[in-house]
């Protein structure tokens, strides 16, 4: 039994750190859809939308509901898409927090963290 406990102590961490990673899927193909909605309406408006329900994006969750996704900072040169994670994902210390950017010059960035202009966490795969 102690060998039995011992290797689960060891396994359990490293398994749950591999779900994590796999959850943050959820928040990326969520936003990565959100960001094609927005290229459309800002195509068809002056600005890009503002709010998620103005996309067609039902309730405020991710595809899985890992995240809680929010829309900020919208205008006409831009906008940030905040995804928080809620559950057993906001034990995801790494990627306490994602973001995709459109900046006043149409650069997308990928941001984790609270940072503005890079990835630190690494949690962006693509």
């Amino acid at each position: 039994m102690a060998i039995i406990g011992t290797l689960m102590g060891i396994v359990l961490p490293q398994f749950e750190l591999q779900w994590q990673k796999t959850r943050r899927q959820d928040a990326q193909n969520s936003m990565m859809q959100l960001h094609l909605r927005q290229l459309q309406w800002r195509g068809l408006h002056a600005q890009y939308a503002s709010s998620l329900s103005e996309l067609n994006w039902a309730g405020t969750h991710s595809i899985s509901k890992h995240y809680l996704l929010s829309l900020q900072s919208s205008n006409a040169n831009g906008y940030i898409l905040q995804a928080t994670p809620v559950g057993l994902q906001s034990r995801d210390a790494t990627c306490s927090s994602m973001s995709l950017r459109i900046s006043d010059n149409v650069k997308l960035l990928a941001t984790s963290n609270a940072s503005l202009l890079n990835d630190d966490g690494a949690c962006w795969k693509w």
